[in-house]
């Protein structure tokens, strides 16, 4: 993880690159691991870090000037290869370090046998920066290495939802956007089932985006009532269908139609929609 790899402590301006170091993939590639972990790595006095783990199966153990900490598993001295290419014990320029492991299940490795490999971290003077002005890391500085992690054992998401209400301030508010679909209705709708039978079959228009509770109530121009339906829906469901059926069973004419919406304790909303023949 880029973004969150970088210097905890201190203050050097050496390049420090993560990931893999290809100088020795001969060597490690064909054991490496993704393990899911983060590190802190601590410089300490020579001598004084964690003992590496042997860099080949001719190597042996190295000194070092490094403590390594997986602060995921809050485990003290991880194992890890240190590649010293002066072989003066100390981490610095030109330097890699290998996490190691056992297995892929982070088991402490034994022997260069049931070797894993990680991630590495390699460490170099920036060039672009005069030799006076070269700044290596010192005792107690701390180099962080962030991981990207799938999900672990004993780790989970947790979720808090609210259970879907009632807001009536906002119902007032959206009793503005009430409308009728499709408006003006002609001849037939997109949604409307093909018929084999005589006529056109049943026609439909909706009334949307209405509260839970209220009466839609449907007047002609001159104020006689057409039809009074009464919606009963839940705060997802805010429409309404209509089949252009009177109150007394009729096909309605076409025309310009008024509709008035009352929601009890919110407030109404009055509007128009036409039927074209």
């Amino acid at each position: 993880d880029y973004n969150n790899t970088g210097w905890k402590k201190g203050s050097s301006n050496y390049i420090v690159a993560g990931g893999f170091d290809s100088r020795y993939s001969g060597a490690y590639l064909s054991k490496r691991v993704f393990y899911p972990a983060d590190y802190d790595l601590t410089f300490v006095n020579p001598s004084e870090g964690d003992n590496a783990f042997p860099a080949t199966s001719f190597s042996q153990v190295n000194k070092s000037n490094l403590q390594i900490k997986n602060v995921t598993e809050a485990k003290d001295h991880a194992q890890f290869i240190f590649r010293d290419l002066n072989n003066d014990g100390l981490f610095n320029d030109g330097d890699a370090i290998f996490l190691v492991f056992g297995d892929s299940l982070g088991r402490q490795a034994t022997d260069f046998t049931n070797l894993r490999v990680g991630y590495s971290i390699s460490i170099a003077k920036d060039t672009t920066i005069a030799a006076a002005k070269q700044k290596a890391p010192q005792v107690g500085d701390v180099f962080h290495i962030a991981t990207k992690k799938p999900f672990r054992a004993g780790e989970y998401y947790e979720f808090q939802s609210q259970a879907q209400g009632f807001d009536k301030s906002k119902a007032l508010n959206d009793l503005n956007n009430i409308a009728v679909v499709p408006n003006p209705y002609v001849g037939a709708a997109s949604w409307e089932p093909a018929t084999t039978q005589v006529g056109r079959g049943d026609r439909l228009i909706y009334f949307i985006h209405l509260p839970p509770q209220c009466t839609i109530r449907i007047y002609t121009i001159s104020g006689k009532l057409v039809k009074s339906i009464q919606h009963d829906g839940t705060v997802s469901n805010g429409q309404e269908p209509w089949n252009l059926i009177s109150q007394d069973g009729m096909n309605i004419a076409f025309g310009v139609y008024v509709f008035h919406v009352t929601a009890p304790g919110i407030g109404e909303k009055i509007g128009k929609f036409a039927i074209i023949k």
